[in-house]
C-alpha cells in the first residue's frame, strides 16, 4: 500500500528538499560557489572528518545540505526531538504552528537527513501526541512504508492527578530505516536471570546453566545441570568436542559444583557484549536530574533524558562503536552525552554530530546564569551557558530587542558538551562549525 498524504505546500517542501539533495556534494567548488559550507568561528572554512565530534550553529536546513559534502550515507542513527507545534519553537516559529506549515518546514529536512544516512541508518524521531499521526504518515511519505520500523513508547512522567482527563505520561519515538531489509535487531543490555561478576578485573555477565541434561520440568531440588564429566554418557563425544572447543576459545568456563566434585559448563560474556532486545516501552522520567549533576540545575526547560538517547543510540549501535550520530535539533545537547555514555559503557569512539541555531534564550534564569559563569564573555575553547528547551520551547516575556543581553541555546549546548565529557569522556574534543548559507 502506498501511503499519500496531502496539504497544502507538499509540492513546494518536497521540490526545495530534492533540489538540496541532487546538490552534488563531490563538485569541487563545494566551498564558497553560492551554497551552505561550514567553517570555523574565526571564519575559515572548515571540511570537517566524518568522525569528528561536530556542533554545527545554524539554521539545520543549509547545515544539513552542507553535511553532505562530508557525511552523505556516513550517518548510522538520527536522533531528533523537533519543535512540537506548539507555536512556541523559538526561531522556527515563522513557520507557523498549523499541520501543513509544520508538514513543510520538516520535509525537506527529513530527505536530507535520509541522505546522510547509511544503508542501515535509523532515524528516530521523538515528539509527542500533537503532531505524531501526522509526523508518522509524513515519514512513510519519506522513507516508504515498507521502511517504517514501527513505534516506541517513552514513558516520561509519573502523577498528574490534576490532570483534565487522563495523565498524559508519554511521548512518541516513530523509526524509520533507509533500507529496513539492512536493519540489525534492536539491542540493549542484558538483565537477569544471567548474573554480572568481576572476573580478571573485567565484568562479566556469567550464565550457569547453559549445558542441560534435558528440557521440560525439574523436580524440586533436582539438578538440571549437565556437569561437565557427564557430557559423553548423556549427549556424546560431539557436544563434549563442541563445549571443548569453546571452553578453548574463552566462551565457557568450568566452574566447581554440588558436592561430588564435578563442573558446570559456565558461558562468560564481556557485560558490554551481553544483550537481549529492546523493549518498546522505555521508562526514562525527566532530564533536569542529568543537568543538575552537571551544575546546570534548573536552567533548560524539558530536556529529554540521557537514558533514552542512551538505549536508542545503543540499540543500533551495540556492536558498532564507531558510529557517526545525527541531532540536528540539538537543544541542551542531550546527544552528545548520551553518545559519551554509550562510549563509556563499550570504550567505543562513537562521534556525534549536532546542529543548532544560535536561538537567544529570554529567561531571566540565563542571564544570572551566565553572569555567574563569567558576564557572558566567551572562555577559551568555547560559549557560555544558555536556557531552553529540546526542540521546543518558551520565553518570559522580553522582547527582540534585548536579545543580545541573553545567551543562546548553542552556547548551552557547547557548555553542557565540555561539562558532560568532564564526566563521560575527560579529554573529548569537538569542533564548533559555523554554518554559512550561500557566500
Amino acid at each position: 500500500m502506498t501511503t499519500v498524504l496531502e496539504w497544502t505546500g507538499k509540492a513546494a517542501a518536497i521540490d526545495l528538499g530534492r533540489r538540496l539533495v541532487d546538490c552534488d556534494p563531490e563538485r569541487e567548488g563545494h566551498l564558497g560557489d553560492g551554497r551552505p559550507h561550514l567553517r570555523d568561528v574565526d571564519g575559515t572554512a572548515h571540511v570537517p572528518d566524518p568522525h569528528e565530534n561536530l556542533l554545527v550553529v545554524g539554521d539545520n536546513l543549509p547545515a544539513l545540505t552542507a553535511l553532505l559534502a562530508t557525511h552523505l550515507r556516513q550517518v548510522k542513527v538520527v536522533y531528533i526531538d523537533p519543535p512540537y507545534n506548539t507555536g512556541n519553537a523559538h526561531t522556527y516559529k515563522d513557520h507557523g504552528h498549523d499541520h501543513a506549515s509544520w508538514l513543510s518546514f520538516m520535509t525537506p529536512r527529513l530527505l536530507l537527513a535520509r541522505e546522510l544516512m547509511r544503508e542501515d541508518g535509523v532515524l528516530f524521531l521523538h515528539l509527542d501526541d500533537k503532531e505524531s499521526a501526522w509526523a508518522q504518515l509524513l515519514g512513510h511519505e519519506i522513507f516508504g512504508e515498507d521502511n517504517s520500523l514501527g513505534t516506541l513508547i517513552h514513558q516520561r512522567a509519573k502523577g498528574g492527578g490534576n490532570a483534565r482527563s487522563f495523565v498524559r505520561g508519554h511521548d512518541y519515538v516513530h523509526v524509520w530505516a533507509r533500507d529496513a531489509n539492512q536493519v540489525g535487531p534492536f539491542l540493549t543490555e542484558k538483565k537477569s536471570p544471567a548474573k554480572l561478576e568481576v572476573i580478571n578485573g573485567r565484568r562479566m555477565l556469567v550464565e550457569t546453566d547453559v549445558l542441560r541434561a534435558g528440557f521440560g520440568r525439574y523436580a524440586r531440588g533436582s539438578e538440571r545441570r549437565l556437569m561437565y564429566e557427564d557430557i559423553v554418557a548423556v549427549k556424546g563425544e560431539g557436544k563434549l568436542a563442541d563445549v571443548d572447543a569453546k571452553l578453548a576459545s574463552g566462551e565457557y568456563i568450568l566452574r566447581p559444583w554440588g558436592t561430588e566434585g564435578k563442573h558446570a559448563v559456565v558461558r562468560v560474556t564481556p557485560a558490554e557484549n551481553a544483550s537481549s532486545k529492546l523493549y518498546s516501552i522505555i521508562k526514562a522520567l525527566g532530564g533536569q536530574n542529568d543537568l543538575e549533576l552537571l551544575g546546570l540545575a534548573g536552567v533548560f526547560s524539558y530536556p529529554k533524558p540521557v537514558e533514552l538517547v542512551k538505549a536508542l543510540v545503543a540499540s543500533q549501535t551495540f556492536f558498532d562503536p564507531d558510529a557517526i550520530v545525527l541531532d540536528f535539533f540539538a537543544g541542551s545537547g542531550t546527544t552528545a552525552q548520551a553518545v559519551m555514555a554509550a562510549n563509556e559503557r563499550d570504550q567505543g569512539s562513537r562521534s556525534f554530530v549536532l546542529v543548532q541555531t544560535p536561538e537567544p534564550l529570554r529567561s531571566k534564569t540565563a542571564r544570572a546564569v551566565v553572569t555567574a559563569a563569567g558576564g557572558g564573555a566567551e572562555r577559551t575553547g568555547g560559549a557560555v551557558v544558555a536556557v531552553g528547551s529540546d526542540g521546543a520551547g518558551g520565553t518570559d516575556g522580553a522582547t527582540a530587542a534585548g536579545d543580545a543581553e541573553f545567551p543562546t541555546i548553542s552556547e548551552l549546548t557547547a557548555e553542557r558538551i565540555r561539562r558532560a565529557a568532564d564526566v563521560h569522556s575527560p579529554g573529548l574534543i569537538f569542533t564548533q562549525l559555523e554554518v554559512v548559507d550561500g557566500e
